[in-house]
């Protein structure tokens, strides 16, 4: 947690470290509470900042957050090889570790966003507004909270429940139960959606925003009747359809150098498109962050590396006779693949699994010539090389980073900047889509044992990528579905942790909360796709490494040290977590009684 974060609050909670000039309060912004809150335009500025909270998470210079969602999953690895990229989680992810990125940037980010929230919500009742008005900006702090805490919980497990505004510094926290989180969480939000405006402009949230987090929070608390009753509010009543017709912008901005073909072309071709994502006529997207180039407020002007984390270094290969075969040079060739797979550092290795999902079905949309850059597409194109413009040669390869598929429709980069190694570009990024609810809506008809009707949503969403009908769907099979359908989008390593937690409030399979740390759902399905964990191969100085209780990420030993008054449990399975004591169970409770 940064030192601005007080200039803008003149105290934040969840200190980082104990030193005087982090406790002093400098309340020197035009955001501290004496200077804006009191007018509804004040708290409409602190919601736009907690809503830009999102695009901190979804539009990253480079390293953006995501990647730890992913990597710490059953889909990728971080391919790159220095010995400070997390690869073995059993020594590199622990409370006193600094590789894990990711982890540390998630609490961060989550407890400044807490922070935006409590101020909506604390003040929306002391200013001059309607009672609708103030209902609306409760319904707003009430989101933007219960969203960076459904991924608290998903994320860490037991944390504190803070709901007042912080004015003063506090060393005194306890965590509480993630089920009590859950449970209050759900509660704001069920009246959150009651007020939340039914049509918004692109980047703020609608009552179909809430509806879809609150369908997950029905989820994870088991509420399946309720989970399958909201998704279909949104799926059947609402103004959001799949697309099935093509829309918006339907070709790339160059083809000068094109891997593409024009006659295959798809909705799912558009649908990814940075142009599209806004369109009032895409009502697929539910949430969508704003990062459109030379935008106010943007992350950077050259536009996020979306392309370079996740693209891979095939520009690093090297052909039979061991000469570098790829280049990033201009010889006037249609070979000179820069300009449509970027220059990739490999951040994001996808595992064996997702490499051989599109095998299931050949006539898969998403796997179309288009939406798909296969392993096969990669060819040597120095025209220095025996083997230009011949297929790589697998016995060649000796990095992980060089050679691997890529979901092409989601990572175009599109040149705005001129960049002479393009990696970025600008674009909108969803949060929520239509598509993600069908499958939330398929788990919610799987748990309690309606799998006519989970098929029958699993299969709309086939449907669409013009996908063989599957005749019946099981847990394992419905994230396979969202791996193809949602792959480079959503959280998910916090999904599997979501089903993991219900799981084991279940004892369904054998699993249980008391062992969760030691078996789990989410540890078994990573073992069983991931073949990166599963074989512990060498990159760089460390294998990959997994180990059951990085269901949960662990609480930063300085967080928990800064705490000096109160006591946050650590997540089991962590140095630390012996000391853990119960986590408080109400809500309304800030300490043990």
């Amino acid at each position: 947690m940064k030192n601005y974060l007080y200039i803008f609050l003149s105290v934040l909670f969840l200190l980082t470290a104990c030193s005087k000039e982090r406790l002093v309060p400098e309340p020197l912004s035009f955001f501290s509470p004496e200077n804006t809150l009191n007018n509804k335009a004040g708290l409409e500025a602190v919601i736009i900042t907690m809503n830009r909270r999102l695009r901190n998470e979804y539009a990253q210079l480079e390293n953006h957050h995501l990647l730890g969602e992913w990597n710490y999953s059953d889909m990728s690895v971080n391919g790159a090889p220095p010995n400070n990229i997390v690869h073995n989680l059993e020594l590199q992810m622990t409370p006193n570790s600094g590789e894990d990125r990711e982890v540390s940037a998630y609490w961060d980010l989550a407890w400044q966003a807490i922070k935006d929230a409590n101020l909506v919500i604390n003040r929306a009742g002391m200013i001059d507004v309607t009672e609708a008005e103030k209902n609306e900006l409760l319904a707003q702090g009430y989101f933007g909270r219960s969203y960076w805490y459904y991924r608290l919980v998903h994320q860490f497990g037991d944390v504190p429940l803070v709901l007042e505004e912080i004015n003063s510094p506090r060393l005194d926290f306890y965590s509480h139960s993630r089920e009590t989180i859950l449970q209050k969480i759900t509660e704001d939000l069920e009246f959150a959606v009651q007020w939340l405006p039914e049509s918004v402009q692109p980047g703020e949230v609608s009552r179909a925003a809430g509806s879809f987090l609150l369908t997950k929070c029905y989820l994870a608390l088991r509420r399946f009747d309720q989970a399958i009753a909201e998704a279909s509010q949104v799926i059947d009543g609402s103004q959001y359809a799949l697309m099935t017709e093509r829309f918006g912008t339907t070709e790339p901005e160059f083809l000068t150098y094109s891997f593409l073909d024009p006659d295959q072309f798809d909705v799912l071709w558009d649908l990814h498109q940075k142009n599209n994502k806004s369109l009032p006529e895409n009502t697929e997207a539910i949430l969508v962050v704003q990062d459109q180039h030379l935008t106010e407020g943007n992350v950077d002007d050259r536009g996020t590396a979306k392309m370079r984390d996740t693209g891979p270094v095939w520009w690093q290969a090297r052909d039979p006779n061991g000469v570098r075969a790829c280049t990033d040079l201009d010889y006037g060739s249609g070979l000179r693949m820069i300009e449509q797979l970027g220059r990739g550092v490999g951040r994001m290795v996808p595992s064996h699994y997702v490499r051989e999902l599109r095998a299931e079905d050949p006539n898969d949309l998403r796997y179309s010539h288009n939406n798909w850059f296969g392993m096969e597409r990669y060819v040597y194109n120095d025209p220095k090389s025996d083997y230009y413009g011949q297929p790589f040669d697998p016995n060649s390869v000796t990095d992980i980073r060089q050679w691997y598929p890529v979901a092409y429709n989601k990572m175009v980069y599109i040149d705005e900047t001129g960049n002479t190694r393009p990696d970025r570009s600008s674009s909108d990024e969803y949060v929520y889509r239509l598509a993600e609810l069908y499958l939330l809506r398929a788990e919610a008809y799987w748990w309690k044992g309606e799998l006519d009707q989970a098929t029958a949503d699993v299969n709309t969403i086939r449907a669409r990528a013009q996908a063989t009908p599957v005749a019946t769907v099981d847990i394992e099979y419905i994230f396979d579905e969202r791996a193809r359908e949602l792959y480079h989008e959503t959280p998910r390593k916090s999904e599997l942790t979501r089903v993991a937690y219900i799981m084991a409030q279940l004892g369904r399979n054998g699993y249980s909360l008391e062992s969760m740390h030691q078996n789990n759902w989410f540890y078994d399905r990573v073992i069983s796709r991931n073949n990166f964990y599963r074989d512990e191969i060498l990159q760089g100085s460390n294998i990959y490494r997994i180990r059951p209780y990085h269901v949960y990420w662990p609480i930063k030993e300085a967080e928990i040290r800064a705490n000096s008054l109160g006591h946050i449990n650590q997540a089991n399975g962590y140095p630390g977590a012996e000391t853990n004591i119960p986590p408080l169970t109400d809500p309304n409770q800030t300490k043990p009684e």
